[in-house]
């Protein structure tokens, strides 16, 4: 199959966002057998500033062309905001093709819900990595299902649990400042209003005895690509807290990045993910930051259970959640009208609306 990826490749950032689900959704149709070819529509976008004045017209122009060229049996779109539904009211009215769309964006948080439910009556089907009947509005005669963040083996390449002496104990890191790269001023004057930042003070304020590595808050600029890797495996534990609102299995992509490099994880109860990785085996649930502090210090006084969750979850994740099978579960979802027949095939809940 020939299958055209539109999204954010981000030649711009030189390599410093490599490991976004773009990519890793890319390397999963390829190591299927498909053939890929990718289109960043941000950075044809950029190429202009005439762009900026008339809807992308030349990004819409060269889609086209590409398209033509090229001949795709699918299209998947991935945050493909510069590509107007004109241009795929066009592909679709010349082109025998199907036409998808993954998000792993909060639903009710930058602009998602009407970003999608805009999109919508242009596509075979959503994939989110939310999985609230929330999601369901966004139906516009296809479906929209549910997927888990991706972890590649050649980006998530790290052991971390294999290390027996860490110089810390904790990670964090908040992915402020994702298109400049650092902190900008929007962020740090408003962090006693952010709720991440107020919880991870309170939690360091509690617990004067562990060693924390906190990135992206209170004057530490955020870190990426290699910096990310050198800094992550000084710890063993990380915490993955999800910006408000929470809603059922919608984990930030740094789940991947945590539990794919083998640091055991702190999760939200809220999040109802221990109803996909199994709570104490393969990663550990709080309630509030209380919850989470007492937990924290027992696994810091317990590091050989700590390292043996992470095992675990990395275990899970890698042969569960990778991009191969999760590009398998796409395609799977387009061939078949019931989907009843993937319950089993894929070890999450498979939550799927049409």
């Amino acid at each position: 199959m020939r299958i055209l990826h539109v999204s954010n490749f981000g030649d711009k950032h030189n390599a410093r966002l490599y490991w976004n689900q773009c990519f890793k959704i890319s390397n999963g149709f390829i190591r299927n057998g498909h053939n890929v070819y990718n289109f960043s529509d941000r950075d044809r976008s950029r190429s202009t500033i005439f762009n900026k004045f008339n809807d992308n017209d030349f990004v819409q122009k060269e889609l086209l062309q590409t398209i033509e060229n090229y001949r795709p049996n699918l299209l998947v779109l991935g945050h493909a905001d510069r590509i107007t539904n004109k241009t795929l009211r066009q592909i679709r009215e010349k082109e025998d093709i199907k036409i998808i769309e993954w998000n792993v964006d909060n639903l009710y948080l930058d602009n998602t819900l009407n970003k999608l439910l805009n999109r919508s009556h242009c596509l075979d089907g959503i994939f989110s990595t939310t999985a609230d009947e929330q999601i369901t509005k966004c139906v516009s005669g296809n479906f929209i299902t549910f997927f888990p963040n991706i972890v590649d083996s050649s980006v998530e390449n790290l052991q971390i649990y294999k290390n027996s002496n860490h110089s810390k104990d904790v990670f964090f890191a908040l992915s402020h400042g994702v298109g400049t790269g650092i902190l900008r001023k929007k962020n740090t004057s408003n962090e006693d209003n952010d709720p991440r930042v107020v919880f991870m003070d309170t939690l360091k304020t509690n617990l004067p005895n562990i060693k924390f590595n906190f990135f992206g808050m209170r004057g530490k600029q955020p870190i990426w690509a290699n910096e990310f890797n050198n800094n992550i495996k000084d710890c063993y534990m990380g915490i993955c807290l999800q910006r408000e609102p929470i809603l059922k299995y919608s984990l930030s992509d740094r789940i991947a990045q945590y539990l794919g490099n083998g640091l055991m994880v702190f999760i939200q109860n809220k999040t109802h993910y221990h109803e996909i990785l199994r709570n104490e085996k393969e990663a550990v649930y709080f309630d509030d930051v209380s919850d989470l502090a007492e937990k924290i210090k027992f696994y810091k006084h317990n590091k050989d259970v700590a390292l043996e969750i992470a095992h675990n979850g990395h275990k899970r994740i890698h042969s569960d959640f990778n991009e191969k099978i999760i590009t398998n579960y796409m395609l799977d979802c387009l061939k078949y009208k019931d989907i009843g027949c993937l319950e089993g095939k894929y070890n999450w809940p498979i939550h799927f609306y049409n």
